[in-house]
């Protein structure tokens, strides 16, 4: 009898439903059409490697907690984070622990739970509308608020299908594939045209979510729609998904947050086209795009495993999310990159598929534990020349690696951000000059539902957010999606051949109409000069008319020194009324010292000492602000900035600035090293082509020149 299931639905169980028999089917093996073949079952079944092993033990000490609860499939009614958004989510992900579970260790139980949840979505989704909560202007779904959802539930739920079908009766598999599999394969790719043909990573879910229903079904016209498009004819679909959401160097223009979400659609289905459709040869499509779609993920990291926040990004996401475990592990089953096994090592977890158990087999007592991060530069743009992103890092030892992004890549469409030439910093895996990310409280329900909040739009987006100049308080780009995307930024000049001197300069000349911006970004790893890796940030103004400049560092820590004379406003001020300037409460508002022609600003983060040392003159305006303003929901997150402003009426200017980590502070010793700057007496000059910086550390003197020319030598001595 099926009595453990609770249906909170406008429905009613036929007698049928029941009253029918169950019939215990003995399971001696899978036709699994999909990732779990009958081979991948007998070698995480049979394997004495310690990482299957935890692995599949884990999963059946989930299922056994899944097993005690009766299956409860409530009416669609809640947003994102309300019950009924989490208990459907929670449904999809536990089914498919659960026919995991039974092809590797079978019981009753476990196959009476499988045919329940199907059957009670079976009972319910013919009967639904438009989900109550959907939003106008977005793509909505009928279990979920929005329609991506519904993707992912149909991806998760044919997976589990696949690995159980083969133990249910004809009739049983019949009103499942009728009444559940069919409506939602075709809610999303027929009634949801439109996102099923775009390019975006809404669309990369609906095309895996419905080919891999295709594949179960046996329905060739889903699968072909699925890979090439409604039309079949290759201009949307899973094919023009490769060809244009990723750069030839397998960068995601959304940013990495979006990258690690889509990758797992993009993985999953490319291995269920190698098993079913060989001939596609997916894997080798675009010189193996999905090779550098994987290991390009792995290097948007900081040490800690911690994706780059660029675009809108919630942080905190890891390497160790479960759409990178499979991604990781189907790259090395079908490319055998020993480079990803040092991660996979690391992350001590696979899939439980095919692909996962290669992995895991694959690793031995000599895999290292340890990823390398080198510096590189990630091209932009189907054809590479869309701009970028510069990665310095440091030579990576005990002492920790310290880490730049200079990002100059493409608008990532509607999650992308209003900041060309940004500049953000790592060191030992900490934020130092941070990325702000999205304002966003992913399904919290109270935080309007989840969803992204309205500061997005008038703080997290724009260019004040962001470690970058803003012209006259506007942000690039006059804040229009669609004329950024128009444009892109160029790589001036890139060497990172050798670890002492890393330059890369990239340069805008739309991002504000007239002017012309260019950043200069140099790392210097030298002992003889200092004990700690520092950079060198040219940021140059080139306009034909006067402007107003401000050049932000936001930054994480205590604020420990600051070399300039300042006050602080006795009442609230805001820094300005709109593009995000009026989400910024002044701190401070400062000048340089007089008769200095520096200003120096000294942090302290995560027990490190950081200084920006900065070539400042008597019309230089210093302010330290906060986030906080106008926000009567208290959506924003705490953050700091430190802003340097050259007044309205300038033309042509170069910020010039060297970030400095040094120091450490004990707090258990109690003991303090090195908290103060060692730079002084910053210059900055510029002879034609050449910048010419000189500074002095204790009494030595050091000079610096940089050419815009890419054959020219940058120089330090």
């Amino acid at each position: 009898m099926l009595q453990r299931i609770i249906v909170l639905a406008f429905l009613i169980m036929t007698a049928t439903a029941c009253e029918q028999k169950q019939t215990a089917i003995e399971s001696s093996g899978s036709s699994s059409q999909l990732l779990l073949s009958t081979s991948g079952i007998n070698a995480l079944k049979n394997s004495d490697n310690s990482i299957i092993n935890q692995a599949t033990e884990s999963l059946e000490d989930k299922v056994q907690e899944i097993l005690i609860e009766p299956v409860i499939i409530p009416q669609p009614v809640d947003a994102g984070g309300g019950y009924s958004h989490e208990k459907h989510k929670r449904n999809y992900a536990e089914l498919y622990q659960v026919a995991i579970s039974y092809n590797l260790n079978p019981s009753d139980e476990k196959l009476t739970y499988a045919k329940e949840m199907f059957d009670g979505y079976a009972n319910m989704y013919p009967t639904l509308g438009m989900h109550p909560k959907d939003k106008e202007n977005h793509p909505g779904g009928k279990l979920y608020w929005q329609g991506l959802n519904e993707a992912v539930t149909l991806f998760y739920m044919i997976q589990a299908y696949d690995m159980t079908r083969d133990f249910m009766t004809e009739e049983e598999r019949a009103k499942i594939e009728s009444d559940l599999l069919r409506p939602m394969a075709k809610f999303l790719s027929v009634d949801s045209y439109d996102v099923f043909n775009k390019i975006h990573n809404h669309g990369t879910w609906s095309v895996a979510a419905v080919g891999m229903t295709g594949m179960v079904l046996g329905d060739d016209d889903m699968i072909d729609r699925s890979i090439y498009g409604s039309n079949k004819d290759s201009k949307t679909g899973f094919i023009a998904q490769l060809d244009h959401l990723f750069s030839s160097d397998g960068f995601y223009s959304e940013g990495p947050y979006y990258h690690r979400y889509a990758i797992l659609p993009f993985i999953a289905f490319a291995e269920a086209i190698e098993n079913n459709r060989p001939d596609v040869k997916i894997f080798e499509h675009r010189d193996g795009i999905l090779r550098k779609a994987v290991t390009t993920l792995l290097q948007l990291t900081d040490e800690q495993g911690r994706f780059y926040p660029i675009n809108d990004a919630i942080k905190s996401k890891t390497w160790e999310s479960d759409e990178v475990v499979f991604a990781t592990n189907i790259a090395y089953k079908q490319y055998k990159d020993a480079s990803l096994l040092p991660v996979i090592k690391m992350m001590n977890k696979i899939s439980l598929t095919d692909a996962g158990a290669i992995a895991a087999n694959a690793i031995t007592d000599t895999t290292e534990d340890f990823y390398e991060r080198p510096s590189m530069f990630i091209a932009d743009g189907v054809d590479g020349n869309s701009g970028g992103l510069s990665l310095m890092r440091s030579p990576q030892n005990t002492a920790g690696q310290l880490q730049t992004v200079l990002k100059f890549s493409t608008q990532g469409m509607g999650h992308g951000h209003f900041d060309r030439l940004t500049l953000s910093v790592y060191d030992h895996g900490n934020e130092i000059i941070p990325d702000y990310g999205a304002a966003r409280f992913l399904n919290i329900e109270t935080k309007r539902g989840g969803r992204y909040l309205p500061e997005n739009k008038t703080y997290a987006q724009h260019t004040i957010a962001h470690g970058a100049v803003v012209l006259d308080q506007k942000s690039q780009y006059k804040g229009n999606v669609k004329y950024s995307e128009e444009h892109v930024s160029q790589l001036v000049k890139n060497d990172m051949s050798n670890d002492r001197l890393q330059v890369t300069i990239a340069a805008d000349t739309m991002a504000y109409d007239g002017s012309k911006l260019s950043r200069s970004i140099t790392m210097v790893n030298d002992a003889d000069i200092t004990n700690r890796p520092f950079i060198i940030d040219l940021y140059h103004v080139d306009s034909n008319t006067g402007h107003q400049m401000d050049l932000n560092y936001p930054f994480f820590g205590d604020i420990i020194d600051t070399q300039f004379d300042y006050n602080r406003p006795v009442n609230k001020t805001v820094l300005g009324t709109d593009n995000g300037y009026n989400h910024l409460e002044v701190l401070a508002k400062g000048s340089p010292k007089p008769n200095s022609t520096n200003s120096q600003f000294t942090f302290l983060q995560a027990q490190r000492f950081y200084s920006i040392t900065s070539v400042t003159d008597p019309s230089t305006e210093l302010f330290i602000t906060q986030t906080g303003a106008n926000d009567p929901e208290f959506n924003l997150n705490l953050q700091r900035q430190y802003l340097i402003r050259q007044p309205s009426g300038s033309k042509n200017h170069t910020f010039v600035n060297i970030i400095e980590p040094h120091g450490f502070f004990n707090p258990i010793q109690e003991t303090v090293t090195y908290p103060k700057s060692a730079f002084s007496e910053l210059t900055h000059e510029q002879q034609g082509d050449y910048d010419v910086v000189t500074f002095k550390i204790g009494e030595e003197n050091y000079l610096y020149t940089l050419s815009r020319s890419v054959m020219a030598k940058t120089i330090i001595q």
